[in-house]
C-alpha cells in the first residue's frame, strides 16, 4: 500500500489543507488516535503513511481535513487507531479474545463521524474477522457478515459445555476459513474439545490454555481423507498438558510452552525432535516441575539435532533443566539462545554453560550468535568476536560469575580476537574485574562503560 503513494505528495497534502473540525465524533477520534500516536516506536515513523499521520496530529490547531484524503489512506489510519494488526494477530497479543469487546467498541468512534467513514469501517471485511463463543449469537452473524469470506480467528473462554457446544455447531460449518483458534478448557468437555480440533484443519495459529486433559485421539487414523487434524505452524500451551499426536507438530515453526502441567520429560523432547522438523523457535517458560530421575546424568544422555532450529528461549527456569537442554540441543545451529535462570550459582553450570558458548563459537557458519543469561546479558559476535555484557546489579547476585573469568582466558588462547564491552552502573565500579586478572585477555579490548 506504501509504495502507491508519493511520500512529498502525501506531506504537501498535510501542510497545505486548511484544518476544519468534524464536531464531537471527529474530537473523540483525534484524542484517541493523538494517544495511539504518541505510543508508537520511533522506528515505525519512518514509513512514508506513518509520517503523515504523526503530522496530522501533532498539532491540534493544525488538523487536516481528513475528508478529502484518499479511502486507502483512511482505511489506514483507522487501522492504526484500533492497533488492527496486534489485535488481530494471536501470535503477537496473547489475550486477544479476552479483550474483543474492547476492540470491536473501539470502532464506533470513527463509525460516527460521517457516512463515509462508517461506509468504509464496515465495508473492510477484516475488521470483523474475530469470532468469540461469549458474543451474542445476533452479534456473531453480524460480524460473520460483514467478514464476507476472510480468514477468521475463533476463540472460546470460560465457557460451558453447552455454550461450547453451540459455538462449535456455528464454526465447523466454516472451518475452511478459521486461520486462528485459542481456547481455554478449564469448564470444557474432551469430546468436544477433540471434534473442534479435528473440524479445524486449516488452523495455523493455536493457543491453548488451562488444558490438563488434552483430547484424546487414540485410534486416530492420520491418514484419513475424511477428519483431518490441524497442523499450526504456531502453537501457544500455557498451563496444559502436552499434546502427544505427531501430526500437530508437523508444521510447527514456533512452539511456546509456558508452565506445562506435568514435567517435561525426555519422551515430551523427543516428540517434538522426532515431529516437528521445521522447529524454528522454541519458547520453555516457567518450568517449575522437575524430575531428577526423568533428566539422567548429563553426561549420559543422547545429543538430539534440530536442524532448523535459530531460537532456544528459556526463561524463569531451574539451572537442572537449563543444563540439561542446552546438553541436549548443543547440535542445534542455534543463532540465539536466551537463558532467565532462577539460580545461577554452581561451578558446573558455568562450566557447561561456558563450554556450550565455546563450542557455539568454533563451530558456528552464522555471523552473529548471542546468549542472554540472566541477571547477566552476553552478546557475542564473530568472527572478530564482541562480547557485551550487561549486569544492572551484579552486587545483588554474588558479584560476576566464575564464567567470566574462566571463559575469556580460553578464548585470548585461540584464534579469534575478543573485545569486551562491560555495562553496569556506576556505583557498581568496585564489583567489576578489571583487564589485568585475566589472562590472556589483550588490554586494549576491554572496556567498561557505566
Amino acid at each position: 500500500m506504501e509504495q502507491s503513494f508519493n511520500r512529498l505528495a502525501l506531506e504537501r497534502l498535510a501542510d497545505e489543507t486548511a484544518a476544519q473540525v468534524f464536531g464531537v465524533g471527529f474530537n473523540d477520534l483525534h484524542s484517541f488516535i493523538t494517544q495511539k500516536c504518541e505510543s508508537r516506536e520511533e522506528s515505525d515513523m519512518v514509513k512514508p503513511l506513518d509520517a503523515l499521520l504523526c503530522r496530522l496530529f501533532q498539532h491540534r490547531n493544525r488538523l487536516l481535513r481528513l475528508h478529502l484524503l484518499p479511502d486507502e489512506i483512511l482505511l489506514y489510519i483507522f487501522k492504526l487507531a484500533i492497533d488492527f494488526d496486534w489485535t488481530t494477530d494471536i501470535t503477537k497479543n496473547r489475550v486477544i479474545h479476552s479483550e474483543l469487546k474492547v476492540y470491536y467498541n473501539s470502532l464506533n468512534p470513527v463509525q460516527r463521524v460521517c457516512k463515509r467513514w462508517h461506509d468504509i469501517i464496515v465495508s473492510y471485511a477484516p475488521f470483523w474477522s474475530l469470532i468469540d463463543s461469549k458474543m451474542p449469537k445476533d452479534v456473531i452473524e453480524l460480524t460473520l457478515a460483514r467478514a464476507q469470506k476472510s480468514a477468521l480467528s475463533a476463540g472460546a473462554h470460560n465457557v460451558e459445555p453447552d455454550e461450547l457446544r453451540q459455538f462449535t455447531d456455528r464454526v465447523l460449518p466454516l472451518s475452511d476459513r478459521i486461520g486462528s483458534l485459542t481456547m481455554d478448557h478449564r469448564r470444557a468437555e474432551s469430546e468436544i474439545t477433540a471434534l473442534l480440533w479435528m473440524g479445524l484443519p486449516n488452523i495455523q495459529n493455536l493457543q491453548i490454555t488451562d488444558v490438563d486433559d488434552p483430547p484424546n485421539f487414540e485410534g486416530f487414523d492420520e491418514s484419513s481423507d475424511t477428519i483431518k487434524l490441524p497442523s499450526p505452524r504456531w502453537i501457544h500451551l500455557q498451563n496444559s498438558t502436552l499434546p502427544t499426536v505427531p501430526t500437530l507438530y508437523s508444521q510447527v515453526e514456533e512452539l511456546i510452552l509456558e508452565r506445562p502441567f506435568e514435567t517435561l520429560t525426555m519422551s515430551h523432547i523427543k516428540l517434538l525432535v522426532e515431529s516437528a522438523p521445521r522447529l524454528r523457535i522454541l519458547r520453555l517458560d516457567d518450568i517449575r516441575h522437575l524430575d531428577e530421575e526423568s533428566l539422567g546424568d548429563l553426561s549420559s544422555l543422547a545429543i538430539l539435532a534440530m536442524p532448523n532450529l535459530r531460537l532456544l528461549h528459556i526463561s524463569r527456569t531451574n539451572k537442572d533443566y537449563v543444563a540439561w537442554l542446552l546438553n541436549l540441543f548443543q547440535l542445534s545451529p542455534c543463532r540465539s539462545i536466551r537463558i532467565d535462570c532462577w539460580d545461577w550459582n554452581g561451578s558446573s553450570f558455568q562450566s557447561q554453560i561456558r563450554d556450550r558458548i565455546w563450542a557455539a563459537l568454533h563451530s558456528m557458519t552464522y555471523s552473529s550468535f548471542s546468549l542472554d543469561i540472566a541477571p547477566w546479558a552476553y552478546k557475542f559476535q564473530t568472527r572478530n568476536v564482541t562480547i557485551e555484557i550487561n549486569n544492572s546489579a551484579p552486587d545483588r547476585y554474588g558479584r560476576w560469575p566464575d564464567f567470566f573469568t574462566d571463559f575469556v582466558p580460553r578464548a585470548g588462547q585461540g584464534p579469534i580476537r575478543v573485545y569486551i564491552f562491560l555495562k553496569c552502573p556506576r556505583d557498581a565500579a568496585s564489583e567489576l574485574p578489571n583487564a589485568d586478572c585475566i589472562k590472556g585477555l589483550q588490554n586494549d579490548s576491554f572496556v567498561i562503560m557505566g
